[in-house]
Formats: C-alpha cells, structure tokens, sequence
C-alpha cells in the first residue's frame, strides 16, 4: 500500500433519526464524516407500526418525564406527532447538510424499525446509529433493533455514544486474523482524512508474536501520512481493551464485526465501560 492507494472508500452513509437527542447527535457526526469522505449522506426517519398499533389501543397511556404524569393517546394523537418529529428531523439534517455543503437526501417510512433501516442499510456504505443512555446511571444500553441491525447490516455499522462524535485518536484493535488487516487499512484510512493519528492494540500474548503483528501493520498502513502508535495487549479481552481504551482518553474505535471480542455479550460489556464511538467493519 502506497500514499496514493485509496485505504477507505465511503460513498454512501445512512443515519436513522427519530428527531431524539442522541440520533441527532448522530446526525452531526454523520455530517462531518460525511464531509470528511465527500460521501453522500442519506437520512431515514421511521414510523414505527408497533406505536402506533400501541396507540390505537383503548388503555395506551402516554407518561410525561420527569414529572410521570399520565394523560391518554390515539392512534390521530400519535400520527401527528411523529409527522412532526420527521418534520424536525428533516429540518435538522437540511440545516446540518448545508453548513458543511454535504449532498444529502431525506425519506420517511412506515414500518418495523429494525427491518426498515436494514433494508434502507442495502447498497451504502456505512450506518450510523445514535446511542441511548438511562437518565440516571448514564449507561449505555445496546436495544433490541440496534442488536439487529449490529447482527444483519451489510455495511460497516457506526455507533454513537451520547454527546459524543467522532473522536481523536482513530483506534483499533489488531490480532492478525485474515479480516484484521482490512479492518487497520480502514482505521488508516479513516486517521488520514481526518488528520489524526492511529493507535493499534495488538492483541498478543508474548513479545514475539507482537512484534509479527506490528510489522504486519506497519506493511498495511504504508506510506499514508499518520503518526501510529503500536501497543501490545494482554489478555486479549473486550474488558481489558475498554481499559486500554480508557486510558488512551477515547477516540473512535474500530473494530472487525466477527471479532471474538464482540461475541455474546461483548459488544454490550465494550459500549458500557468507554466513552467514545464504536465502528464496527465487515
């Protein structure tokens, strides 16, 4: 690999919104991601069906936060409010787009939520996902469409923390495995549009294979103009990467999608313990 090789090609990102703080704060990453790559940036806002059969129940109730006040909700009621929360997140990804003159485009669809984003997830190039959080404890929690679409996209998958973007320093964590070497080319890739540098977690249990793995990755990285920094980690587990993660400060982490890492529980372990956005590659 050479300066001039392309390291990461993104032509196409998909956001989900729902018009909430975090999917808009996704939004914004997206944008600037967007910018970076000069990628077109395409919006999705979903109706979801489940609510609104909900809402069309005799007993569906609507609780206020953080004063829990009940009041009744319809199936009217509800339709209109998501019309509006579409309208704002319209609004919001026009006026995003425009401030760093991203191409972009906006759609509406009504549907299950999960199903929707993975068949709107076809033929781009990455997704982004806003993150949610529990208002008290602040943890994240990875739900049940999110798992989905984490599962079953054909793209790269971008998770957001909340009140997070897209951090410094690029990270990714490394262990010499046949889709490990494209997952470093795309962290590379990445560090180098935004000029930031690269740090690579070489997941090895002796000093010997280390430094296999460091020359490995100094051989895909190539000439691309980015200061990267090698760091050996063991035991190779998904709780000792979100300690060295933490002590780094952050910063995207980039990540192969069918590490043994994420198995289970460890996507979920991982998102819980750092503080910074997860991309996970396929």
């Amino acid at each position: 690999m050479n300066a001039r090789e392309p390291t990461l090609v993104v032509r196409r990102i998909l956001v989900a919104l729902d018009a909430s703080p975090e999917s808009l704060a996704a939004l914004h990453a997206a944008v600037a991601l967007a910018a970076h790559l000069d990628a077109e940036l395409m919006g999705l806002f979903v109706e979801d069906i489940n609510l609104l059969r909900l809402a069309g129940l005799p007993f569906a109730r609507e609780v206020g936060y953080p004063a829990a006040t009940e009041r009744p909700i319809d199936h009217a009621t509800m339709e209109r409010q998501l019309h509006v929360l579409a309208k704002e997140a319209g609004r919001a990804m026009a006026e995003a787009a425009a401030r760093r003159r991203v191409l972009w485009s906006f759609r509406r669809v009504r549907g299950h939520v999960a199903a929707e984003v993975l068949a709107a997830a076809q033929g781009v190039d990455l997704l982004a996902l806003g993150m949610s959080s529990r208002p008290i404890s602040r943890r994240v929690r990875l739900g049940s469409t999110a798992r989905a679409v984490a599962e079953k996209a054909p793209c790269m998958v971008l998770f957001l923390q909340p009140r997070l973007g897209i951090e410094q320093p690029v990270q990714v964590a490394y262990d010499g495995s046949p889709g490990a070497r494209h997952v470093v080319a795309v962290a590379a890739g990445l560090a180098a549009v935004m000029d930031v540098s690269l740090i690579v977690f070489l997941l090895a249990e002796d000093a010997v294979t280390a430094g296999r793995l460091e020359a490995e990755v100094k051989a895909t990285v190539g000439g691309l103009p980015i200061q990267v920094r090698a760091q050996p980690l063991a035991p190779a587990t998904v709780r000792h990467l979100a300690q060295a993660v933490r002590i780094t400060g952050g910063g995207l982490l980039v990540l192969d999608g069918s590490s043994p890492l994420l198995h289970g529980e460890g996507l979920q372990i991982l998102l819980e313990a750092i503080e910074c956005s997860v991309l996970l590659v396929r």
